[in-house]
């Protein structure tokens, strides 16, 4: 028996005397109904075909989503596959490796783990190779760059950021050091504070004027206009650029964030392509380190207040702020995941927060020593496991990430430490990475401190710096368990601040630094065009052969036969930012040092 509600239903659609509109209506859906039957399913023709036809516009428009999905993959696969003649070799098998080396490396891009693998191919600089600028006259904090690598900004303890273009080493312009009120300002430099009369007389003299003169009057080419409260008015202590190189972040003894735009250009400066933007605010003591979060205006910042905040640049809001350190932050590092690691000082311990988590780790850094087991529970007269002169490690000063999941640290004691997130312990330790310090009035040996620690985003190489004179290259091994020495590199002075980055550079026609344009080259105290015209040569060859391998489309093949991704093909970038004294402190000087700024492509092996 049929239900009764269908039933009334096809009632009412065959009534003949109705006429009103919404009748007509439902009697076609019910029409339409009935000849909806299982014999119409069976009728329809599932087959898929893949022939576009003649008219590939009209197929287009004609093709299903599931034959969309099988075009698009089989030019993926097109794109993958290199046509070569191989004797000896079977072809088909070799394509089939390939593509599935080429797809398992995409997989680990997108998975946020470990896949630049350059420390086989890294070849030391020649000293021709180390660029370098210069203008500071006060001790440099922080050098950095973008992803796009299209300009340099570096700082110093006077509050001035100064922005270089990397493809020549040209100076673009200053941003100078900014004034806290109005009053502090008579022309272009700062009022007396012990003269009431001066300031009663200046305040007069501005009401009967029109603005009050801005600090553009200085000599200085593509010199920044800023206004009362805007710019940094004491040390800025990091900097940091977005990827897409539109924002560049500072931050200082201050306590605020200062955001600088620098793709737009005004009407009343055109020839200055960078502005301040806003300061941002809350944090209640300096803040140390800040850092964009990758592919994104997300910015972390970390503070001697013991606080991490995050704001977003492009807003210009406050986001949150994570709390959990019990001292002074010293450093922060973050990727493209949206989680940062944190150096936490004296706590001695570093801190992964998970941000979409609300979620926080905790790594404890530090050798075991007496008071370390008496705390723990132990004997304070027999220790297990203690050295004999062993150092203590005081403080965790920097942190740099290699993936979503691993870190490396460094500290007080000279320690250089690898983490993973599966181990609350360090995986790997190297003590003493730069050697014992002699000098500077110490009655004993002392490691010198890793004041500085950069590592390759998702790649396998790393560098450290402290005031050594050198920079060191460090190679990880490919299951992250341990890191082996490379090389050296010439550094003089404190090494304040490191960046090692891949540039991104598919949209560009050329690498994005030209050593052969740098008037300087060799280092931080070489002076202007060292190099003489029969060397020359040696920047532009491995850069023009460096450049064209990572911009040709394809599969790369490296010596040993392995295929290598597209970042795998471009240079990494070295930045380095070199002071006669650390960046927060000046308990140390080293003689004959210069404060520069060192740029050095670091050339691949093809």
């Amino acid at each position: 028996m049929s239900d009764p509600f269908f039933q009334k239903k096809r009632k009412r659609s065959n009534d003949a005397g109705s006429k009103h509109p919404t009748q007509t209506r439902r009697k076609d859906a019910d029409e339409y109904e009935d000849a909806g039957d299982i014999g119409a399913v069976e009728d329809m023709n599932l087959q898929h075909t893949y022939d576009d036809g003649d008219d590939g516009a009209a197929a287009a428009d004609r093709e299903t989503p599931a034959e969309a999905k099988v075009r698009l993959a089989k030019l993926y696969l097109e794109g993958l596959h290199e046509k070569e003649d191989i004797d000896g070799i079977d072809a088909a098998a070799v394509d089939r490796e390939n593509i599935a080396a080429r797809l398992r490396k995409d997989v680990e891009e997108g998975s946020g783990h470990m896949h630049i693998a350059v420390a086989t191919r890294i070849c030391a600089p020649k000293p021709e190779d180390i660029l370098c600028v210069r203008g500071h006259r006060a001790s440099m904090t922080c050098a950095r760059t973008g992803a796009s690598a299209k300009h340099l900004f570096t700082s110093d303890k006077d509050g001035r950021i100064w922005q270089w273009r990397l493809r020549d080493g040209t100076q673009v312009c200053m941003m100078p050091r900014g004034y806290a009120r109005e009053s502090e300002y008579v022309g272009s430099a700062p009022m007396s504070n012990t003269s009431g009369a001066a300031r009663r007389r200046e305040r007069a003299r501005r009401s009967t004027q029109s603005p009050m003169p801005s600090t553009s009057s200085a000599p200085y080419k593509g010199h920044v206009t800023l206004q009362p409260g805007e710019g940094h008015t004491s040390a800025i202590l990091s900097l940091s650029v977005s990827d897409d190189g539109r924002f560049c972040a500072s931050a200082g003894c201050d306590k605020r964030i200062g955001i600088w735009e620098t793709t737009t250009t005004s009407a009343s400066s055109p020839n200055v392509p960078t502005r301040w933007v806003k300061a941002l605010l809350g944090h209640k003591d300096a803040v140390c380190s800040v850092a964009f979060r990758g592919g994104s205006t997300e910015l972390f910042s970390a503070s001697y207040d013991r606080t991490v905040k995050l704001f977003d640049a492009a807003q210009l809001s406050y986001i949150e702020t994570l709390f959990g350190h019990q001292e002074s932050i010293q450093d922060l590092a973050c990727l493209r995941a949206e989680r940062a690691v944190t150096a936490g000082g004296r706590e001695r311990t570093c801190r992964l927060w998970k941000i979409r988590e609300e979620s926080q780790l905790v790594f404890r850094g530090g050798t075991r020593s007496k008071v370390h087991a008496l705390l723990e529970g132990g004997d304070l007269v027999d220790t297990p496991g203690a050295k004999k002169n062993e150092v203590h490690e005081g403080s965790v000063d920097c942190v740099s990430m290699i993936d979503d999941n691993h870190f490396v640290s460094g500290s007080d004691s000279g320690t250089l430490s690898l983490w993973s997130l599966a181990k609350k312990k360090p995986l790997f330790v190297v003590y003493a990475a730069h050697g014992y310090d002699r000098a500077h009035g110490n009655t004993q040996p002392l490691p010198r401190y890793i004041t500085s620690v950069a590592c390759l985003p998702y790649g396998d190489v790393f560098a450290s710096g402290s005031w050594d004179g050198v920079i060191r290259l460090w190679a990880l091994d490919s299951s992250l368990r341990s890191f082996r020495f490379l090389f050296d590199v010439p550094a003089p002075g404190v090494v304040n601040s490191l960046q090692l980055l891949t540039p991104s550079i598919e949209h560009m026609d050329d690498y994005p630094v030209v050593p052969s344009l740098w008037r300087r080259r060799g280092g931080a105290q070489a002076r202007l065009d060292p190099v003489a015209k029969t060397n020359g040569h040696h920047s532009s060859e491995p850069h023009k052969s460096s450049s064209s391998l990572s911009l040709r489309s394809g599969l790369h093949m490296s010596a040993d036969g392995h295929v290598l991704g597209h970042k795998e093909s471009i240079p990494p970038l070295l930045i380095a930012a070199l002071a006669p004294e650390p960046r927060a402190d000046r308990w140390i000087r080293i003689p004959n040092a210069v404060s520069a700024a060192l740029v050095i492509p670091m050339w691949l092996l093809t």
